[in-house]
């Protein structure tokens, strides 16, 4: 029998008391301002938070400095048109410098946004972006990942492609100095309404 197979085979024959898993049931964190908290978690991750008076909206993001600079701005929100339309193939993202979408909900707990399959179709754009824009409405900001999951539902990962996104790209691979915008958009902004 070969090294791995001996591994394997040790590894299968081996048994774990099965323990139960923890009742979520309980009081979790709760904020007494979620929007300040997740301005402050999204701010750890490179992120930014501005946040827009109802009304506002298509004002604050033609101001942001991001879409002002931008030569290729593409909105996936209907009532927010950018000057380029929302390339078709995934490779078309690279040459986006602002995308703006709209998130599904935000986390207070950790900064992070939910965009589902039906806001981004093409989740290249996402990532290929120089600069990412998402829209969060202040409604849909949920306290703690407990309640993102629940907000999720049963059917998270059955109904396509979806992620958390919390702060701009970013590594420290390289003698552990921080990079960001190293592998994907530079920046996020989240303008909350």
């Amino acid at each position: 029998m070969k090294a791995r197979a001996q591994v394997l085979a040790a590894l299968r024959a081996q048994t774990l008391e099965r323990v139960p898993l923890p009742a979520l049931d309980g009081v979790w964190v709760e904020y007494a301002d979620p929007l300040a908290q997740f301005g402050a978690a999204l701010a750890r991750a490179a992120g930014s938070l501005v946040r827009v008076e109802p009304g506002e909206l298509g004002t604050v993001l033609a101001q942001l400095p991001e879409v002002q600079r931008a030569e290729r701005c593409c909105s996936l929100v209907p009532a927010l048109a950018g000057n380029v339309s929302p390339p078709g193939e995934p490779h078309a993202f690279q040459d986006l410098d602002v995308l703006i979408v709209e998130a599904s909900f935000g986390v207070a707990e950790n900064g992070a946004v939910w965009v589902g399959e039906q806001v981004a179709a093409v989740r290249a754009g996402l990532f290929l972006t120089q600069h990412l824009v998402v829209l969060l409405r202040r409604s849909a900001l949920v306290h703690h990942l407990h309640q993102a999951y629940e907000r999720l539902g049963a059917d998270a990962g059955r109904t396509g492609y979806g992620c958390f996104i919390s702060g701009p790209s970013k590594t420290a691979d390289i003698e552990q100095a921080l990079v960001v915008g190293a592998h994907g958009p530079r920046s996020l902004s989240v303008l909350a309404y």
